[in-house]
């Protein structure tokens, strides 16, 4: 039986985290002074030093401590290819063939379970004499630092950490299992906000095991204190405890406060903490069973109802439409934290790497709200795109970045010449302890520029990442790949590719979900979601016909109930007609003796190859012949690829909000998605 008192914890992200000891999950453990130094196994284990490869898969970086079970590394796994947390188990744990088969049942149901919610078990296998149990490694802190740092937290970040490790239980139980020790030490946070569940060390088949007592005292449910079978409300108790610490007025930063608050819990009748939540909680942490929720989800939407509206939520937007999401509305923009977390591992290794992907993933999102905020302490980040002079598009972000340089300043003027664009880097990256050049859109280089000028830039890249130790980042269409191979300076990001894929299942859900939950509206129900997730689930270029229909759905909303409803849904004409409709409503207000001219205008907006094409104001005007603006622009918005390519306005991104693209996929979508599907609505 654990006790409520685990090892002492670390401030959040201070170092790369573990999860609670127990079973499965990477144990709380105390970092070695020396990681260079001999790993010392207990108990006659082999020791391991950092480079060692056991059983020709797993290569050693680093100790990451030492718990009941064992020791933990950090490790890298050439077999898969990625990071993993192994802990090596002490030999006493297998003295018989009972607990070994147990522990490989445990394991093999443990696979099962596929959440970026859950820490995931990879293997467990036998290397060089040891076991060795492989795990996802994750990098970040326990939601007991953070409460006993910071709490008690406010309601909105509450409901999303809430929301996310129920998510978390609901993948465990629908996978036939029970946590049983659910509990803040168990429960890890990242530094992309993804909340993670950990420690299958006492996770069981449901219904079995009885007359068994394992968990953390405080935290069980009754009926697992009395050794009884238990099922997935047994799990629910344990959240509601867990929950009630989360928001309880007083804290739980000392042991006697928490110890309070969890004697409250247990009294008769219960003494729950003054908060919205507390009928949820009363709920939650009844007595008898079947008086609680009956699953985690039920639970996480209970919690839904109850959270209260954000001041000033009729002013927010909290989906951006055919608009890519920045670091000004990051606060929005959910569903990829666990690829976020994956991009930097990768850019603290690689120097040339590529993100890959259709039309309508979502990458100008996944770097201005997701990669752009979540940088590490000393990272410093510029972003530009190509457009359609792709030195002088660097060059204009440059002139920001280095506006108290006055020799910085003098070079941009001769930034044609190579040397002196590395030179100009280079005294930029000296001011930072790391730092990082995004180039989105990648493919403008190939589609709007000369060939003279492609070399110039490739070349340019290449000599960045060799003689400047800048890391640059790429960002494209995947069938835009195969062009970078024209160029040598290229060639290693086919090493570092990342491909991404517009998201899908539980990380799609909650990017439609959890904006509005954020601002204290929630869907009419269930289904709901569910339709609209069908209607695209087999539509190429989805993700931008989801995002336009949520913002039509929210701009239509029921202010006085906080409700997205159907009734307005089946208003905007659903997901597949949202887009359609609104085509046909501008055209109409741009009158149908014009479609002919709106049509030769979007033809101005993309290039032969599909992708956007860079126009001035001026240029896309002069297919209306003798006709100025203000005619045009009375009768209809301004297209935002028409904007000017102002680079303190579009081409650069820093981690500041002041700095942020605020014209970055807008125009994209709007030449692309937009001009497709406004010929639909007007033909």
């Amino acid at each position: 039986m654990s006790h409520e008192d685990g090892a002492e914890s670390r401030p959040l992200g201070a170092v790369p985290s573990t999860p609670a000891e127990g079973g499965l999950g990477q144990d709380t453990l105390s970092q070695p002074e020396h990681e260079d130094l001999t790993l010392d196994l207990p108990n006659g284990l082999m020791p391991c030093v950092p480079g060692q490869v056991l059983g020709e898969r797993y290569q050693i970086r680093s100790q990451l401590g030492r718990g009941g079970m064992g020791e933990v590394w950090r490790a890298f796994d050439l077999k898969l290819r990625v990071e993993v947390a192994l802990k090596a188990l002490l030999p006493e744990l297998f003295k018989d063939e009972r607990r070994r088969d147990l522990l490989r049942r445990e394991v093999r149901a443990a696979r099962e379970v596929m959440s970026p919610n859950v820490c995931r078990i990879f293997d467990l296998v036998e290397a060089d004499g040891i076991e060795l149990v492989s795990m996802e490694y994750i990098d970040g802190g326990t939601l007991l630092d953070v409460l006993r740092e910071r709490g008690p937290l406010e309601l909105k970040e509450a409901q999303d950490i809430a929301s996310q490790f129920l998510a978390g239980l609901e993948a465990i139980h629908k996978a036939g299992l029970i946590h049983r020790d659910i509990k803040p030490e168990n429960i890890m946070i990242t530094r992309a906000g993804r909340v993670v569940v950990m420690d299958f060390g006492l996770a069981r088949q449901e219904d079995s095991e009885a007359g068994t007592i394992s968990g953390t005292p405080a935290y069980m449910a009754p009926e697992q204190a009395a050794g009884l079978s238990v099922d997935a409300r047994a799990d629910v108790y344990a959240a509601g405890v867990v929950l009630a610490e989360m928001v309880c007025p007083e804290g739980i930063k000392t042991s006697d406060s928490r110890k309070s608050l969890w004697e409250g819990l247990r009294s008769e009748p219960v003494k729950l903490p003054e908060t919205p939540w507390a009928p949820v909680l009363k709920k939650a942490v009844a007595k008898a069973a079947d008086q609680r929720y009956r699953s985690a989800h039920t639970l996480t939407r209970a919690l839904e109802d109850v959270t209260l509206r954000v001041a000033g939520a009729e002013d927010l937007t909290p989906y951006p439409g055919l608009a890519s999401f920045t670091e000004e509305n990051a606060e929005f923009f959910f569903g990829r934290e666990a690829e976020v977390e994956q991009m930097w591992r990768k850019l603290e290794g690689a120097h040339l790497l590529a993100i890959v992907g259709p039309s309508g993933a979502g990458k100008s999102s996944f770097i201005g709200a997701g990669l752009v905020p979540h940088a590490p302490p000393g990272w410093e980040i510029v972003c530009c795109t190509p457009g359609n002079a792709a030195m002088s598009s660097l060059a204009r972000l440059l002139a920001r970045e280095t506006s108290g340089d006055p020799d910085a300043v003098e070079l941009l003027l001769r930034f044609d010449d190579p040397d002196v664009a590395v030179e100009v880097l280079a005294r930029w990256r000296r001011r930072y302890d790391h730092a990082l050049l995004i180039v989105d859109q990648f493919e403008e280089l190939f589609t709007q520029n000369t060939a003279a000028e492609q070399t110039r830039f490739a070349e340019l890249l290449g000599r960045l990442v060799l003689e400047a130790d800048v890391r640059v980042l790429l960002s494209m269409r995947d069938d835009f790949l195969m062009q970078c191979k024209l160029f040598e300076p290229l060639q290693p990001l086919f090493e570092s590719l990342v491909p991404l894929m517009p998201p899908t299942g539980l990380a799609l859900r909650r990017a439609l979900v959890q904006p509005a939950t954020k601002c204290g509206y929630r869907f009419e129900d269930e289904q709901l979601v569910d339709e609209m997730l069908a209607e695209i689930e087999d539509e190429r270029g989805a993700l931008p016909l989801l995002a336009f229909a949520a913002e039509r759905l929210w701009e239509n909303r029921d202010r006085e109930n906080g409700l997205l409803t159907r009734q307005a849904y089946n208003n905007i004409g659903g997901v597949s007609g949202a887009m359609a409709r609104h085509a046909a409503a501008t055209v109409e207000r741009i009158g149908s003796d014009r479609i002919a001219l709106v049509r030769e205008l979007f033809r101005n907006l993309v290039t032969a190859e599909g992708t956007r094409a860079v126009r001035g104001w001026g240029e896309l005007l002069s297919v209306f012949g003798g006709e100025t603006g203000p005619p045009l622009s009375s009768r209809a918005k301004r297209p935002k690829a028409a904007e000017s390519r102002d680079p303190t306005k579009y081409g650069a991104t820093t981690k500041s909000p002041a700095a942020s693209r605020s014209g970055g996929d807008p125009s994209t979508r709007s030449s692309d998605s937009l001009a497709q599907d406004d010929r639909k609505g007007a033909a």
